[in-house]
């Protein structure tokens, strides 16, 4: 259990700390006229921009993970917020590592968010935050990267690295069941593009992560240093392992987008009995917490009961209007290993 009140070391001792954000910035917005439902993000981000001042005076922070979602739901998906995005990442004093989220992408073809094609928008988020081997900030990190391997050359987003005695693994897994059985409103056009549903994509980038997944995880059984895995990704596949209907999303979903996921996830935490952090973000709802059963997810319904492992802890990101942010330490002393506590920005 972990206590709530983790290639080569570069930057670390075995004892340090990180921190998480996600789902921001969210605020401020304003009303956009002629777009049903919809608003525009508003920029500077004042309390954005005082978290990213409070991360940065934290001198024990070695690096920021960002798991997705730059903007809310409901905001057009038009360049000025990718590129002001990539700004604030870039003033982070320390290395910022970034994995998307769905609503910079997967959720854009909604009237609310322009009727934009989500695969240019993917484009567009790859040709931005990941124009190399390193990660963004002021003080930059190299990374593995998936796209390292020629054959998986589109996942540039898919990172993996080292500090002390943990691996940290990215995996491009957002909300809206990953992009499994999505609705793309008809066939109704998206941009230039027409927007209508296919499973190509979701395919290729599941199988991707998957492979990704695996060699991650097989790096650290394969490193008698390495005491513990942090996986980071947007999506929350506890509390969504299939997505709800909505009215964005009219469709009742029939296959988890994370079902692949879960599985492997879920035998590796039973085999190993390494510490394994999972963070995500995506449902808005800050917590620590050990959701992972031998039967919760199952793989055809939610079900509540079964045995826990205690080697997996979950925690989710503050979201939304909780501009706030999470600090977790790496203490090999400990056997729980990472210790998370919730940091909040003052005046936020």
């Amino acid at each position: 259990m972990v206590l709530v009140a983790g290639s080569v070391n570069l930057f670390a001792a075995d004892n340090y700390s990180f921190a998480l954000i996600g789902d921001q910035p969210y605020i401020p917005t304003t009303p956009e006229g002629g777009v049903a439902g919809g608003v525009r993000q508003v920029y500077p981000a004042p309390k954005y921009e005082a978290l990213i001042s409070h991360i940065n005076a934290d001198p024990n922070i070695v690096f920021t993970v960002h798991i997705g979602d730059i903007k809310a739901g409901n905001s057009l998906c038009e360049d000025r917020v990718y590129d002001q995005n990539l700004t604030y990442f870039n003033s982070f004093a320390k290395p910022l590592i970034y994995t998307p989220g769905d609503n910079e992408w997967t959720d854009c073809h909604r009237a609310n968010n322009g009727s934009l094609h989500p695969l240019e928008r993917l484009a567009k988020v790859r040709s931005t935050f990941y124009p190399d081997g390193n990660s963004l900030g002021i003080s930059k990190r190299p990374l593995a990267r998936q796209s390292d391997n020629p054959t998986y050359a589109l996942y540039r987003e898919n990172a993996k690295w080292v500090e002390g005695p943990v691996l940290f693994v990215t995996l491009h897994m957002t909300g809206s069941n990953n992009n499994h059985q999505q609705v793309y409103q008809g066939a109704v056009p998206c941009g230039a593009l027409p927007c209508s549903f296919t499973e190509d994509e979701y395919l290729a980038r599941n199988a991707a992560n998957m492979t990704w997944l695996n060699q991650a995880l097989a790096d650290a059984l394969s490193n008698s240093t390495i005491k513990g895995v942090v996986i980071l990704m947007q999506a929350n596949p506890f509390e969504r392992f299939l997505e709800p209907v909505s009215s964005s999303n009219p469709i009742i979903y029939t296959e988890s987008g994370y079902e692949d996921f879960m599985v492997r996830l879920r035998a590796f935490v039973n085999s190993s009995k390494m510490q394994v952090l999972f963070v995500n973000g995506d449902t808005h709802t800050q917590r620590t917490n050990q959701p992972l059963t031998n039967l919760y997810p199952s793989l055809t319904q939610l079900l509540p009961a079964g045995t826990v492992f205690t080697n997996f802890t979950r925690t989710e990101v503050f979201a939304q209007t909780n501009v706030h942010w999470t600090k977790v330490t790496v203490d090999p002393s400990n056997p729980s290993l990472f210790v998370i506590v919730p940091i909040f920005v003052p005046g936020n």
